[in-house]
């Protein structure tokens, strides 16, 4: 399963004294009933962008990895893991190896994934200076992680 979020769609997201941006978060709520597991946000400075990335470290392992200079290569995902895509600067394409789908993400789109199978997923910067930031989230206590909106 995946979800994209375009970066102009949550703009009343913005924290006014904090700086940065909700991107996504699980669940995204306190209405939902679920404990909280994790948030990402997006912090913009005068030097660029980078995905904040507050997690329960009871629940979940967090990697994060930032991409640059034209990269095209292929992220893992493996089984029960969430992954968190974001485009930092410039557009990146994300598309399935295997699979049929493909989407491009403009700076402050997030792109996420999971599932219980394996993923493999080509990242596709379109020039030098754009940059992606891609995160990995790993259950420590569950098989699998869940996406609570």
């Amino acid at each position: 399963m995946w979800l994209l979020v375009r970066a102009d769609s949550l703009d009343d997201y913005w924290g006014a004294d904090a700086g940065t941006r909700t991107l996504a978060a699980c669940p995204d709520t306190g209405e939902r009933g679920d404990p909280w597991r994790w948030t990402a946000r997006l912090a913009e400075h005068a030097t660029g962008s980078e995905v904040l990335i507050d997690a329960d470290p009871d629940y979940i392992g967090v990697q994060t990895s930032v991409f640059a200079e034209g990269h095209t290569g292929v992220v893992e995902r493996p089984s029960g893991h969430q992954m968190v895509v974001t485009s930092l600067h410039g557009q990146v394409l994300i598309s399935a190896v295997d699979g049929p789908w493909e989407r491009w993400l403009n700076p402050g789109d997030v792109f996420i994934v999971e599932g219980e199978e394996h993923e493999s997923l080509r990242l596709s910067l379109t020039n030098p200076d754009a940059r992606v930031s891609v995160t990995m989230l790993a259950p420590r206590r569950a098989a699998a992680l869940r996406w609570v909106p």
